[in-house]
């Protein structure tokens, strides 16, 4: 017996081509959403999970995830799948604004009905981490173990950001890979025993696979002792 993990990297954000974006948006400086082109690759994905038994979608807070969260659950005809917030999931805090930027649980709503705010997070609050790519590695393998149990049954899809994503490859598989903007990567999971990778950073349901930002890091190094 077994089931899917499926892991999406957000779409593209307006910061990528706004160069200026960031600077003339200082008080949300890390939560930019998604531009036209990020929602369509969201919408693509929602298409490739259309048809799929999907339990839930546990996502990163940030907007430029819930607005992907929210294109995949409208292409989905089981409208009974949930979209659970998971702060475990969100970017380093080193990348971020103190306190991280993220949209209210109300602003939150607004992008789809299908918001369960009887989820109950593994991080309320996160924790102190070191800065840099690894320093979130504790969190996000810890929050992805976690989910797991939470939902030990039904498939799920886990929406989050580069960084992240890229330390639960190297959970899986002892180092780490980043992942393009919109892709998928399948886990399959037998029910907390192992877990396998079967494919990583998937663009096929993509109508324009360019520019999807997969080596927009370099491979972190561990602290010198």
């Amino acid at each position: 017996m077994s089931r899917t993990i499926w892991l999406v990297r957000h779409g593209q954000r307006v910061d990528n081509v706004d160069k200026k974006w960031k600077e003339n948006n200082p008080t949300k400086w890390d939560d930019p959403e998604l531009t036209i082109r990020g929602k369509q690759q969201a919408h693509e994905v929602g298409k490739h999970f259309a048809n799929m038994n999907i339990e839930a979608i546990i996502t990163s807070p940030f907007t430029r995830c819930i607005e992907t969260s929210a294109q995949i659950a409208a292409m989905m005809e089981n409208k009974a799948t949930k979209i659970c917030v998971e702060p475990g999931f969100q970017e380093p805090l080193y990348m971020c604004m103190t306190p991280p930027g993220v949209p209210s649980m109300e602003k939150i709503k607004e992008y789809s009905t299908q918001i369960d705010e009887s989820y109950k997070p593994v991080f309320e609050k996160l924790p102190e981490e070191a800065k840099g790519d690894l320093g979130c590695a504790d969190r996000v393998v810890k929050t992805f173990q976690e989910v797991a149990k939470k939902f030990p049954s039904g498939n799920i899809i886990i929406v989050s950001h580069g960084t992240p994503i890229a330390n639960i490859h190297a959970f899986l598989k002892g180092h780490w890979k980043y992942v393009g903007q919109c892709t998928i990567c399948k886990v399959t999971d037998m029910y907390g025993q192992s877990f396998r990778l079967d494919y990583w950073s998937d663009k096929k349901h993509l109508s324009q696979t360019h520019d999807l930002r997969e080596d927009e890091r370099n491979v972190p190094k561990l602290p010198s002792p």
